[in-house]
């Protein structure tokens, strides 16, 4: 009687997520999840008036979207950290969370861009810098792109993990 031996190859290896990856990867999206949604709640909140006239996010389309995307990020990666363990072997799970770090890098840049603009102003382009009378909208305004910001990093460091999903063993 012949007996048959089955060679395992690397590419055939089952990858299973120990209890600390998915511990780390949920506590990144957390991270995210909690930092997009404090962006976004300071955004939709601030507002500052002077001589009459009030200036909030509704007047900048800009800063709706940064609102928006910044809400959309923050159920995504709260959704995402709360089912990590099942979603860890998905193999869609890594270009979704490649999606929501380019849509909020993008909502970053463009919204620090239009702060750029009303925080010093363009001078040949005729626009000049509002936050010298409004510098508390402002500061606020400072202070949700550096949590979305923060949001897209945690965000990119789970998208990492989503694609090398096992950790090295120590040697």
């Amino acid at each position: 009687m012949a007996s048959t031996r089955m060679i395992e190859l690397e590419s055939q290896e089952v990858v299973s997520t120990s209890y600390a990856t998915a511990t780390a990867t949920a506590s990144l999206r957390v991270l995210a999840s909690v930092s997009s949604l404090a962006a976004a709640l300071l955004v939709a909140t601030n507002h500052q008036e002077r001589w009459g006239i009030r200036v909030d996010f509704t007047m900048f389309q800009v800063w709706v979207a940064f609102v928006v995307i910044n809400l959309v990020c923050a159920v995504y990666a709260a959704a995402t950290a709360t089912l990590t363990r099942k979603l860890m072997s998905q193999s869609w799970l890594h270009n979704m969370d490649q999606l929501m770090v380019n849509l909020e890098a993008a909502a970053t840049a463009g919204a620090g861009a239009v702060g750029a603009i009303a925080m010093w102003g363009n001078e040949a382009s005729g626009w000049f810098a509002v936050c010298r009378m409004y510098r508390r909208y402002c500061n606020v305004g400072a202070a949700a792109l550096v949590l979305s910001f923060a949001a897209a990093l945690f965000l990119g460091f789970a998208c990492a993990r989503s694609r090398y999903p096992r950790t090295l063993p120590l040697v």
